[in-house]
């Protein structure tokens, strides 16, 4: 492609201009004067000064180049991740529109905590740590799904023996039974304080499917231990988080080594403290 010929540039380097000034001025201060100490005195003034403005000028060219250099590194960033130039570009135009169209009103504000808020989050990841909403379906079915070798996974009924039942629980369960029938093992601890008819008959539902099902009563765990958690291969781990008062409010899902470890350890500290349905006596408290 043919490209058009540059037009010369008009524009002189400020030091070049500055430079010759000060050529011209000694000049014509060495032929005026003929005091050679306040003339010497003069020079050494003016050269400071062009030490000055030459020092300032690699300063500014230095910042030029750190930016246009931190500016390549991010957009290189960008690039290297496939999917996010097409989520970058849109984000980026909205920022701007607000920047421009909305200056000093509270939707600048609103951008920029959107825009902290994602850097939480990326933070979260950068440790192997994301949340969902507590009730959304969407990361368990997705895991269920992938899973080729295992799933161990504790249930406390005073918190989830209603959703079992309901629509999203039924989901959830279904996209278990086709697990395994890919041949993936299940295995499940139910953490209760009474053991009801209702739960006995949704545990042996499911022990009936194949589920590899045991129940121990949750005065027999340590606190810590009364919670919901599931791991899938071995690969990404999942937590219950609740409020002070016992509500269900977010899943923490990790893909963390030491925490897919530590929760691994907990499940089968949980199991060895359990029974199988039918045995009726439980073993020793854990201490």
């Amino acid at each position: 492609m043919n490209r058009p010929a540059k037009k010369p540039s008009i524009i002189v380097d400020p030091v070049l201009i500055v430079g010759t000034g000060l050529s011209v001025l000694l000049a014509v201060i060495f032929y005026v004067r003929e005091d050679t100490a306040q003339a010497l005195g003069t020079v050494a003034g003016l050269i400071g000064g062009v030490i000055t403005l030459q020092v300032q000028t690699l300063l500014k060219e230095r910042r030029r180049i750190d930016h246009e250099t931190r500016v390549g590194q991010m957009v290189s960033t960008i690039e290297k991740i496939p999917w996010l130039p097409d989520l970058m570009e849109p984000m980026l135009r909205a920022a701007k529109h607000v920047e421009r169209e909305y200056d000093r009103t509270p939707a600048q504000d609103a951008c920029r905590r959107a825009f902290e808020e994602c850097l939480r989050t990326l933070a979260d990841l950068e440790r192997g740590h994301f949340r969902s909403p507590y009730g959304d379906n969407e990361v368990f079915l997705g895991l269920i799904e992938q899973a080729r070798e295992q799933i161990c996974v504790t249930s406390v009924p005073t918190v989830d023996l209603t959703w079992w039942r309901e629509p999203v629980g039924r989901q959830y369960w279904q996209a278990q039974v086709d697990a395994l029938a890919r041949g993936v093992v299940i295995r499940r601890v139910f953490i209760y304080h009474e053991w009801t008819d209702d739960l006995d008959a949704l545990a042996r539902e499911q022990l009936a499917a194949g589920v590899r099902v045991r129940r121990v009563q949750a005065e027999r765990l340590p606190v810590g231990m009364r919670v919901i958690t599931g791991l899938w291969d071995g690969s990404c781990g999942h937590e219950l988080n609740y409020t002070a008062a016992g509500e269900a409010v977010h899943d923490t899902f990790t893909v963390s080594p030491p925490d897919l470890e530590r929760l691994m350890r907990q499940f089968e500290m949980i199991e060895r403290s359990a029974v199988d349905l039918d045995e009726p006596r439980a073993p020793d408290p854990v201490l």
